[in-house]
Parts: structure tokens; C-alpha cells; sequence
């Protein structure tokens, strides 16, 4: 039984995203993750499948034993009546959450970079934000500089979808599973002749969005580019600022450059460190809808101008998978 909905709760979607380093994506990453697609796909069919052989089954008892205890009208045959059966427990199976049991979209293969900008100088609050992305790219390479940065993109609604990832995942390569102990910080790491090591993972819950999906648009993206900001709450209340960046997005969705926005707030569990909440922001590619973007941000609010740009993290990327 779809226990949200059992609650009067809305599904919640979950944003995977792990964070990795490689070489060479068409060789060591693409074959593992089509995969993984694959794979899931799979499980989602035979979940669906299951579901339909059990409402058969159980409807052809049901008129057997209706038929047997002589509840059945003299013009009804016992598979009239099981048809019928099967096709109320099927509406039954969609109403409670049976019939989506395993929803999971991805993964995706995002590149990581920095914006590329021109010579012209940028707005102060915005600039920040560029050279704290920087600053974050740079480190996350600083050990294995023949490497990219990649992040792998997942949503999933309800847990069900996380425990069925996790089982497949356990099956990588211990350095794509992130399963490596502490490293020394004056010495090289071993793992830098590995064609793709994992550097971190979190997990978000998504707050608000507004636009296309996430991750509708095809692979690999033509045309448009995907900014990822980071930024925390600082002295604000978690209540405060999810209000007041949910009417930020209300006004960039009015921007002609939007393709999809969405609020995300990070796990509150242990894990990595890091800022509590992340924007994802799809727009044309090139300079000038990312400076349009920063301008809108920088006018509809001092929230958005101090927390996520004056003190935020800002990252450009492509999809290719």
C-alpha cells in the first residue's frame, strides 16, 4: 500500500546526485550506465507484471469460491464474474500506488564546469558566486587533474526506487561506489590511475519547481546548459528562505530564458558537508541568459542577491547521457 497517500502526504521526489572524477566517460561510465537504465527498466516491468498476474489470480479464486457458495446469479459465468474482479483490483492496484511501486528516472551524465564568461566584468554578487564555483571545481580536481568532473543525476519517488538503486549500485567497482579509505594529504593518491573514481554523493528533496522536468530534456542536451547553485539558509530560518526562494522562482519563470527551475533541500541526515540547498536553473546556452539570470536574481530580492549568489557556489553543466 502507498503509504503516503495512506497519510494524505504528497510523494516525495528525491534527487540522487553523485559526484565523480574520470577519464574517459565513452570507455569506463556510458556502458554502466545504459546498464543501469536498463536494468531498472526491467524491474519496473516485472513489478507491473507481478502486480497484474496477482489481481488474475486472485479474481479467478474469488469466482470460484463465489461459485461454490452459490452467490453467483444464474446468467453470470464464474469468468464473468473474475473479469470483473480483475479489472476493479487493477483500479484498486492504481489508486493505492501499487502500479507505480518502482518510479525512478535516470541516470543522467552531467558534465561539471565553470561558466565560460567574457571579458565583460560580471555583477559583484554574481562574480562571487563564479569564483566560489571555481574555487570548489578546482579542489574537487586538485588530486587527479587528468580527470573531469562529472555528476550522475537520479529521481526517484519514495524509497522503494532508493533500496532497488542501491542493490545495483553495490555492484560497481569499489571506486565508483566510493568505497575507499582515508587518503594522506601530502601523498598520491593510489586510485589516480583509475579511470573514474566517485569523490561524494548527497541526496535532496525537492522543495518547489517550476517549468519541465528536471531531467525531460534529451541527452546528450543541445542548446542549453544547466546551472547548479549551492547555498545555505545562514541566519535564516529553513521556513524563511524556502518561502523566499519559491517566489523567486515564481519570478524567473516569467523570464523568457527559462527553461526549468527547481529547488532542492539536501538530506538532513549526517553525510558530506555542504550547503542545505541547491538550485538547478536550464537555460539557452551562452553568456547572456546566465547574466540575465544573475540580474533577475540580483532585482527580485535580498535574499537572492546575499544567499544565493553573494554566498553561493555556482557550477555550469551539460548533459551528455
Amino acid at each position: 500500500m502507498d503509504i503516503y497517500r495512506a497519510l494524505g502526504l504528497d510523494v516525495p521526489i528525491l534527487h540522487l546526485c553523485v559526484r565523480l572524477l574520470a577519464r574517459d566517460v565513452e570507455t569506463e561510465l556510458l556502458p554502466r550506465l545504459a546498464a543501469l537504465r536498463e536494468r531498472c527498466a526491467t524491474v519496473a516491468k516485472r513489478l507491473q507484471q507481478w502486480t497484474e498476474e496477482q489481481c488474475r489470480l486472485y479474481a479467478e479464486e474469488a469466482g470460484q469460491r463465489l461459485l461454490r457458495q452459490n452467490l453467483l446469479a444464474a446468467a453470470v459465468q464464474p469468468m464473468q464474474a473474475s473479469a470483473a474482479l480483475e479489472r476493479d483490483l487493477r483500479r484498486l492496484a492504481v489508486r493505492l500506488g501499487t502500479a507505480g511501486l518502482f518510479t525512478l528516472e535516470g541516470p543522467a551524465l552531467v558534465s561539471c564546469t565553470v561558466p565560460e564568461l567574457g571579458p565583460r566584468p560580471l555583477a559583484p554578487d554574481l562574480e562571487r558566486a563564479v569564483q566560489t564555483g571555481r574555487a570548489s571545481w578546482e579542489h574537487w580536481r586538485r588530486r587527479l587533474p587528468e580527470h573531469q568532473l562529472y555528476e550522475l543525476w537520479f529521481l526517484l519517488r519514495g524509497s522503494c526506487a532508493f533500496d532497488i538503486l542501491n542493490q545495483f549500485i553495490a555492484e560497481w567497482p569499489a571506486a565508483l561506489r566510493g568505497d575507499q579509505g582515508p587518503v594522506v594529504e601530502d601523498v598520491p593518491p593510489a586510485r589516480a590511475g583509475l579511470p573514474a573514481v566517485t569523490s561524494g554523493a548527497l541526496a535532496y528533496h525537492l522543495v518547489y519547481q517550476v517549468g519541465d522536468d528536471l531531467l525531460s530534456a534529451a541527452a546528450p542536451e543541445l542548446g542549453t546548459q544547466t546551472l547548479s547553485l549551492f547555498f545555505s539558509a545562514e541566519d535564516l530560518s529553513y521556513s524563511t528562505l524556502r518561502r523566499e526562494v519559491m517566489a523567486l522562482l515564481e519570478q524567473l519563470a516569467e523570464q523568457p530564458f527559462l527553461r526549468h527551475a527547481s529547488f532542492w533541500q539536501r538530506d538532513p541526515w549526517p553525510g558530506e558537508t555542504g550547503a542545505a540547498f541547491l538550485l538547478r536553473l536550464r537555460l539557452p546556452s551562452g553568456e547572456v541568459p546566465l547574466r540575465q539570470m544573475g540580474e533577475t536574481i540580483i532585482k527580485a530580492s535580498s535574499v537572492g542577491r546575499e544567499c544565493l549568489l553573494g554566498r553561493g557556489l555556482l557550477l555550469s553543466g551539460q548533459r551528455l547521457f
